[in-house]
C-alpha cells in the first residue's frame, strides 16, 4: 500500500517524467563512459595521428581510472584482468617473434627469392600476386590457424617479393576477413558461441560471406593501385572480371561447405580457390594484356630451389598448424582468480615457426634470432596495453558499484528494431578492440542472441551477422595491426592502416547489414 501511495504521489505531482528523464540521462552517461576507452584510442590514432605505442598506454590508464573511480572495481580483479592481458600479449608476441625468425632464415636460404621467381612465372603482375597471396593464401592460413597467423606469415612474404611494407600489411588485413568466420577450423562459431544454439548459423554466415566476400579481391586491387604512384582507374577497371572470379572461386565452395559444418569452409574453400585461380592465371583467363607492377620493381631473382622445395617450409608450417588443432592437449587453462581464467595455446604457432626454421636452416639461426628479437619491446608493450584495457572493459562487472561491465552496458543498446543491420557493426566493434572474432563472439554473442529473442527475430541469423561483422572488423583489429607491423619491422603507421582499411571494412559491414535486413523480412 505504501508503494502504491508513493506511485500515486509521483503521478499526481508530475514527477514520473522527471524520473524517466533522469534515468535516461544516467543510462546515456554510463554508455558514454563505457565507450570512452574506444573513443579515446580512435581519436588519438585517427585524428591526432599518434602511434599505438603512444595511444594504447594512455587508453589503458584511462580504462584503469574508470574501473577504479566509476565502477569501483575489485582490486583483485583489476590486477587479474590486467594479468590476463599480459598473457594474451605474450602469446601474440611469440607468434610475431616466430614469424620474423622464420622469415629471416628463409631469406638466408634463398627461399624467398625462389618463391618470387616461381610466382613471377605464374604471373609477374603484382595485382595477381596480391590476390593469390593476400586473399587465397591468407584465407587458407586463417582456416588452418587464425589468431593473427595469416598476416604474420604473408605480410613478410609480400615484402620479400617486392611489396612496400605498409601496403603488405594493409592488403593482408583486408584479405584476412571473410575466412575469419570459420577461421582456426571453425573456432569462432564452435567456441565463440559456446553454450548458444548455433543450428543454421554456419549456413547464414556462409551466405553472407558468399555475397560480401566476393568483392574482397577487388578491394585489394583497388588499394594496391590507389597506393601506387601510377594511380589510374583503368588499372582497377580492367581487373574487375578477374577479381570477381577470384572472389567466387573461394566464396562458392566456402558457402557450399558451410552447409555441412563450421570446420572446413575456410580451410578447404581457400585450397579449392587457390588451385582454380592458379589454373586460370596460367591460362591468362580474364587477365588484361598488359601486366602491372610497382614503379620500383625488386630485382629479378633466380630460383635456387624448385617450386616444391621453395614452398616446402610453408607447407610444413601449415601441416603442423592443422595437426596441432586436433591434439587433445592443445590448450592449457590457468585460473587467475575464481571467476577469471586464461587458456594458453600449448602449441603456439610461433613455436612451430621456430621449429620449422631450425629444421630447414639451423646454420642461419643465430643471426636470424638476433634480428627477430631486436626491437620487439615496443610491439609487446603496445599489445599488452591493448589486451589489458579490453580485459578491463570485459571484467568491470566485478565491482562494488553494482554496475554491469563496460561491455555489458554497451551491449544493452542492441535491443532495437535496427538490430539486423547493426549486428555486424557490433561484431566488428568486438573484433576491433579484442583482435579476434572468437573473443568478439564471446563478448557479444549471447547479448545479440538475447536481444534477437526479445525482438522476435531469429537468433541464428543475428548470430551469423555477429560473426560476419567480426570477420569484417578483423581488417581493423588493433592487435593484428600491431603484430603485422612488427613482422615487417614497421612502426607508427597505424593511422594510415586504419584510415585505408576502414573503407573496405565499412563496405563489408554495410553489405552484411543489408543482407541482415533482407534475411528477416
Amino acid at each position: 500500500q505504501a508503494e502504491d501511495g508513493i506511485r500515486d504521489l509521483v503521478r499526481s505531482r508530475g514527477l514520473g517524467d522527471v524520473y524517466k528523464r533522469q534515468d535516461k540521462y544516467i543510462k546515456m552517461s554510463m554508455l558514454l563512459l563505457s565507450l570512452l576507452p574506444i573513443i579515446s584510442i580512435l581519436v588519438l590514432v585517427v585524428f591526432f595521428r599518434k602511434s599505438l605505442f603512444f595511444s594504447a598506454p594512455l587508453t589503458f590508464a584511462l580504462t584503469l581510472s574508470l574501473a577504479l573511480i566509476v565502477w569501483k572495481m575489485s582490486v583483485n580483479y583489476l590486477v587479474g584482468a590486467s594479468a590476463k592481458g599480459l598473457f594474451i600479449a605474450l602469446e601474440i608476441i611469440i607468434i610475431v617473434f616466430g614469424a620474423i625468425f622464420f622469415l629471416e632464415v628463409m631469406k638466408k636460404k634463398g627461399i624467398i627469392a625462389s618463391i618470387e621467381h616461381h610466382l613471377s612465372l605464374v604471373s609477374p603482375d603484382k595485382r595477381v600476386q596480391a590476390v593469390l597471396l593476400a586473399w587465397l593464401f591468407v584465407s587458407f592460413l586463417e582456416g588452418a590457424a587464425g589468431f593473427g597467423t595469416p598476416a604474420a606469415i604473408v605480410a613478410p612474404l609480400l615484402v620479400g617479393i617486392g611489396f612496400p611494407a605498409v601496403l603488405a600489411v594493409i592488403i593482408c588485413l583486408i584479405g584476412d576477413s571473410t575466412a575469419v568466420a570459420f577461421g582456426a577450423v571453425g573456432t569462432p562459431i564452435k567456441l565463440g558461441f559456446s553454450g548458444l544454439e548455433t543450428a543454421g548459423v554456419s549456413f547464414y554466415a556462409g551466405l553472407i560471406g558468399l555475397v560480401a566476400g566476393t568483392f574482397i579481391p577487388l578491394m585489394i586491387i583497388a588499394v594496391i593501385v590507389y597506393m601506387s604512384k601510377n594511380r589510374k582507374w583503368q588499372h582497377v577497371k580492367e581487373m574487375i572480371p578477374f577479381s570477381i572470379l577470384a572472389g567466387l572461386c573461394f566464396t562458392i565452395p566456402y558457402f557450399l561447405l558451410s552447409m555441412i559444418d563450421a570446420e572446413f569452409p575456410s580451410l578447404a574453400g581457400s585450397l579449392i580457390g587457390l588451385a582454380l585461380m592458379v589454373f586460370f592465371v596460367k591460362k591468362k583467363f580474364l587477365l588484361p594484356g598488359q601486366e602491372w607492377g610497382f614503379e620500383r620493381e625488386s630485382k629479378k631473382t633466380m630460383a635456387r630451389h624448385s617450386v616444391f622445395r621453395a614452398f616446402l617450409p610453408y607447407l610444413a608450417v601449415v601441416l603442423l598448424l592443422i595437426a596441432a588443432k586436433f591434439l587433445p592437449w592443445k590448450t592449457i587453462s590457468y585460473r587467475i582468480l575464481p571467476e577469471l581464467s586464461h587458456s594458453f595455446n600449448a602449441v603456439n604457432p610461433g613455436i612451430l615457426f621456430i621449429l620449422v626454421a631450425l629444421f630447414f636452416g639451423m646454420k642461419h639461426s643465430k643471426h636470424s634470432f638476433r634480428k627477430a628479437f631486436f626491437k620487439l619491446e615496443k610491439p609487446f608493450l603496445t599489445l599488452f596495453c591493448i589486451a589489458a584495457f579490453v580485459q578491463l572493459m570485459s571484467n568491470t562487472n566485478f565491482n562494488f558499484s553494482g554496475l554491469g561491465s563496460m561491455v555489458g552496458i554497451l551491449s544493452q543498446f542492441a535491443q532495437t528494431n535496427a538490430l539486423p543491420f547493426i549486428a555486424p557493426f557490433i561484431g566488428a566493434l568486438g573484433a576491433f578492440i579484442a583482435g579476434s572474432a572468437t573473443v568478439s563472439n564471446l563478448l557479444f554473442g549471447k547479448v545479440q542472441a538475447d536481444a534477437a529473442t526479445l525482438m522476435g527475430l531469429p537468433a541464428n541469423k543475428i548470430l551469423a551477422l555477429q560473426v560476419a561483422g567480426a570477420s569484417g572488423g578483423n581488417m581493423i583489429a588493433l592487435n593484428n595491426i600491431v603484430a603485422a607491423q612488427a613482422t615487417v619491422k614497421l612502426q607508427g603507421q597505424e593511422e594510415k592502416i586504419l584510415r585505408i582499411n576502414m573503407i573496405p571494412c565499412l563496405i563489408y559491414l554495410v553489405i552484411a547489414g543489408i543482407i541482415g535486413l533482407l534475411l528477416v523480412m
